[in-house]
């Protein structure tokens, strides 16, 4: 974003962006755009949301294991959280569908446990883009990994006290022929970021 003007003083210019690193062969990787719900002015300095997806080929097989990363919307009116989710929803069934292996990891911008508030003993006062995931949006072959051993993200209103408003919006969504062995959240504090760190080990069934 050339400049975002807010707050005072400005931010000013902006790079930001999704990355995925691998060990493994990625055979194709491609950004898929989400619908931004923002208009203009203000879609100019908010983040063009996207699915990046990353292929890898498994040996031995002709399907695929399917690497989401996204980042979804958080401060809209709740128009674009849905339009973005749907289209994710879609994306990953037309995956299923071909046998494929998904794993979508990134931040969902959703209360993933549906109760952070209460697990991690904080006031939410008037926060209210945490809201969970709506009933019936995740297809029954897709399994939510939350974590509550450690908050994933806090507010970054202000400098960090540990009193403030935490939660859990950092996971993944696991199609069923993968075996989830851990996870969990690495609890930094918040040290480099206003989000700590989630780690998952898996295996293809």
């Amino acid at each position: 974003c050339p400049f975002v003007p807010v707050p005072v003083p400005p931010i000013g210019k902006v790079n930001s962006g999704l990355m995925t690193a691998s060990n493994y062969e990625v055979s194709s990787a491609e950004r898929i755009s989400l619908p931004c719900p923002f208009s203009w002015p203000l879609r100019i300095a908010n983040l063009k949301r996207c699915l990046l997806v990353s292929y890898l080929p498994i040996e031995g097989s002709d399907k695929q294991l399917v690497l989401v990363n996204l980042h979804l919307e958080a401060y809209d009116d709740g128009e674009g959280k849905l339009a973005q989710t749907n289209q994710l929803r879609e994306f990953i069934t037309s995956e299923y569908e071909k046998g494929n292996y998904i794993i979508c990891g990134g931040d969902f911008n959703k209360d993933l446990l549906g109760n952070s508030a209460e697990v991690f003993g904080v006031d939410m006062g008037e926060v209210t883009w945490a809201q969970p995931i709506p009933e019936g949006t995740i297809p029954e072959w897709l399994i939510k990994i939350a974590c509550s051993n450690a908050p994933s993200c806090r507010n970054a209103d202000r400098p960090y006290d540990e009193t403030d408003f935490v939660l859990t919006i950092d996971g993944f969504l696991v199609s069923d022929n993968i075996e989830v062995l851990s996870a969990q959240v690495e609890d930094l504090k918040f040290a480099h970021s206003d989000h700590n760190p989630v780690y998952m080990t898996f295996k293809l069934k």
